[in-house]
């Protein structure tokens, strides 16, 4: 058997090359075929005979010269050309562009860069299967017009069989747009025999860990910023975000303005490894903001802080909505407190929190720098919680102080819940003097000069209310 060949048309030599490693490791043995451009690659197509055509080309949309959309013109008013599929490679990952590629220009596939490996070399064995079996399907049609009889019945055949294939491919590009707006992770759970037999009202319940991530202070940032300047900052935000999530086994469930809200779900593993999968997580968007902060600042640009929430528990996954218009999503205590927990990063100053459910997972562990910030009430929970800060992520001079005043930290809010206020004021004195800029001693030393004046109820139990969301 010939091996099939494929032609690869990106002005990036980067994806060039990454495309053409992926492909060269894979078992099918493609012959490859690499060019800078559209107008390259049309050059390359006129020097080849029929029978020299490649079998698929992988196709960049924006490139200098000719565009991968004039290219994909050009190729489909050709007689010969035409019956090669083309892939779109592209960085447009918007749904209009998705539609104008497949309907309009008549592109057999669509895949948005970056991409996966596993799914580039699923994507091309897909195609090539198809244009094999349309080249098979040419030439037994020449044959068979030796002889009626054999004709009609290969033309039975062939008939059910394009129908099935249409009908597979079809499907398969519904849910490959579908997965674009619903994570397909919870394609799994919420339509797990196809999307074509998705039931509405389907829900179940289980436990997650939960990161509810936001940009502090955005309405104000938003007004330095000119419209398009704000969706182009909000995007390339998320884009970068994103990574950081996925490559530690998590999914963005919902974008919700400047907010994220990501689940971490790993069946096969345990809810402590879950747990940590999501602190980790966290300190990898905390590192990327770095990354952002210093392209900004190079820009002359406002840099951004964020908060993030984390919390374990059980979720109730599900859809809701009608018939006609549905949406997936996860409800429940743990998803309320998860986003709770990022807002009260404002108060404390700190950019990650996480509740004593997740800290009991994993606080085994030692793998994270965390200390004790408080034991509060908050909005909509009347169960109290001990909330806990994460701070490796912290500059190494601000985690040192960190460390060297925790035992005093400790101490002191022992003492500040026996109301012994005086006593709890001097840890927090000896805090102070290590960490002068900590705002977690600064709101403990305001609570004991003020409790000394104005004593608390004697029910009172060390609870911090926080009345609002």
């Amino acid at each position: 058997m010939s091996r099939s060949s494929i032609l690869v048309v990106d002005d990036s030599r980067t994806i060039r090359s990454q495309v053409l490693r992926i492909l060269s490791g894979d078992e099918d043995d493609y012959a490859l075929c690499p060019q800078e451009n559209g107008q390259q690659a049309l050059q390359w197509l006129s020097g080849r005979t029929e029978a020299e055509l490649p079998d698929l080309i992988l196709l960049d949309r924006n490139m200098p010269e000719v565009s991968g959309d004039e290219c994909i013109r050009i190729l489909k008013k050709d007689e010969a050309w035409k019956q090669i599929p083309v892939l779109f490679l592209t960085a447009q990952s918007d749904v209009k562009q998705l539609v104008h590629g497949l309907a309009e220009l008549e592109a057999d596939d669509y895949l948005a860069k970056p991409f996966d490996p596993d799914e580039l070399r699923a994507r091309v064995k897909a195609l090539i299967r198809v244009k094999t079996a349309e080249d098979q399907t040419r030439q037994l049609n020449k044959d068979l017009e030796k002889s009626l009889q054999i004709q009609k019945k290969a033309f039975s055949d062939l008939k059910e069989t394009k129908l099935q294939l249409a009908e597979t491919e079809a499907a398969v590009r519904l849910t490959r747009v579908f997965e674009k707006f619903v994570p397909k992770e919870f394609l799994k759970r919420i339509a797990p025999e196809g999307l074509e037999n998705l039931k509405f009202g389907q829900a179940e319940s289980d436990f997650k860990t939960i990161l509810f991530s936001d940009i502090r202070a955005f309405t104000k940032l938003s007004e330095s910023y000119s419209p398009q300047e704000l969706l182009d900052f909000l995007n390339d935000y998320l884009r970068m975000m994103n990574p950081a999530i996925m490559d530690h086994h998590g999914f963005v469930d919902k974008f919700i303005g400047d907010a994220i809200m990501a689940i971490f779900d790993r069946p096969d593993q345990s809810d402590a490894a879950e747990a940590l999968d999501a602190v980790d997580a966290a300190l990898s968007m905390l590192g990327v903001l770095g990354e952002i902060n210093t392209t900004l600042s190079a820009g002359n640009k406002t840099r951004v802080e964020i908060g993030i929430g984390i919390h374990s528990g059980n979720v109730i996954i599900g859809t809701v909505g009608f018939e006609e218009r549905m949406d997936s999503t996860v409800l429940g205590d743990t998803v309320n407190l998860a986003s709770r927990l990022e807002s009260l990063t404002k108060f404390y100053g700190c950019p990650l929190i996480v509740s004593e459910t997740t800290m009991e997972l994993i606080g085994t562990e030692n793998r994270h720098q965390v200390r004790e910030l408080d034991l509060v009430s908050v909005k909509g929970r009347l169960e109290p919680l001990h909330i806990y800060e994460v701070f490796d992520g912290d500059r190494q001079s601000k985690r040192e102080a960190k460390l060297e005043s925790r035992d005093d930290l400790d101490q002191g809010i022992r003492l500040y819940r026996e109301r012994r206020w005086d006593d709890a004021l001097d840890c927090f004195e000896n805090c102070n003097k290590i960490h002068p800029d900590d705002p977690l001693i600064q709101i403990y030393k305001g609570r004991c000069r003020h409790n000394t004046v104005e004593p608390p109820a004697q029910e009172w139990d060390g609870v911090h209310i926080f009345d609002h969301k």
